[in-house]
């Protein structure tokens, strides 16, 4: 039976033959490290503890705890830290052909429109590096429960060529989303859209945290370090929406889980929500659902 998961320590780290082009998940508790070849795959870089940090040409990363590193294959990227404190982490590296085959599976059974995504946008220097905490992707839960086989000393049996698959095609998916909003943005240069990107998806991630507490988007764009115009633009063009559309949804979706509950008034939840009154609640619940705010209650 193929092996899938290798565990690193101080004991083994300088004799562990990482290969490239392979599907392998890497477990390391090390204080000390330091590489130049560390994304010698399709790479996922999961930091569960402390911090790593990794150079990519003049860009330099910090990875903290509960966060993630998405890259393609790519030569001279270093990956360093030292520190007292074990520093715990997980690499995924997946095989190329695995992308293929998880593709040409989707296309197949037209789950996905993905016109020309593949053969440009998982090529270096094409692809969009991706910095973001573990939860905000579709396949966190597959990354928790990595790290409970992890612990339990079960990820030798539970890894095998079916897992990779499985997330492979949630990894796609996500990225699919990131290489639509790269082409909506309309810099010329591709270093200046992906910086863009970079900037919104940070403004994304905190309108996600702090949703019911934005009073207005200027805020959102000085996060990201933009304008408010040029954050409203950028933001409209990337995803489709605009920043206040995306956080009406927000509190309607969140409203909508609250009435489910049936734990708080109407009232009370569109007040909890921000809206500035209960018309006003419901009449944007109605436009975003169908139904009002009354149908949403459990019978």
């Amino acid at each position: 039976m193929e092996n899938y998961f290798y565990s690193i320590t101080e004991a083994n780290k300088l004799t562990l033959n990482k290969g490239g082009n392979r599907d392998a998940v890497y477990y390391s508790e090390l204080n000390e490290w330091f590489t130049c070849n560390a994304f010698r795959s399709f790479s996922l870089k999961y930091v569960v503890d402390q911090c790593i940090y990794y150079r990519i040409g003049n860009k330099e990363h910090a990875v903290p705890a509960g966060s993630l590193l998405l890259a393609c294959k790519q030569p001279d990227v270093r990956a360093f830290f030292d520190s007292r404190q074990l520093v715990k982490s997980i690499c995924i590296d997946i095989n190329p052909a695995t992308v293929a085959e998880a593709f040409s599976v989707m296309s197949a059974t037209c789950q996905h429109e993905f016109d020309n995504f593949l053969a440009g946008y998982f090529r270096y220097p094409d692809f969009y590096e991706e910095l973001c905490p573990v939860g905000s992707v579709r396949f966190a839960g597959k990354l928790h429960r990595l790290v409970q086989l992890i612990k339990s000393g079960e990820a030798h049996t539970q890894i095998n060529k079916e897992w990779f698959l499985a997330l492979v095609e949630d990894i796609l998916c996500h990225e699919y989303g990131n290489y639509l909003a790269l082409s909506g943005l309309k810099s010329v240069k591709l270093a200046t859209r992906k910086e863009l990107l970079a900037r919104l998806q940070q403004g994304k991630q905190y309108m996600n945290e702090n949703f019911l507490c934005i009073s207005d988007i200027g805020e959102v764009a000085t996060i990201s370090h933009m304008s408010e115009f040029h954050f409203f633009r950028s933001f409209r063009q990337a995803f489709g929406i605009t920043p206040y559309q995306y956080l009406l949804q927000r509190r309607l979706e969140h409203a909508r889980n609250l009435l489910r509950e049936n734990e708080c008034s109407i009232t009370g939840i569109a007040a909890h929500c921000n809206f500035p009154d209960i018309f006003t609640f419901s009449k944007a619940f109605k436009r975003h659902f169908g139904v009002p705010p009354s149908q949403c209650r459990p019978a």
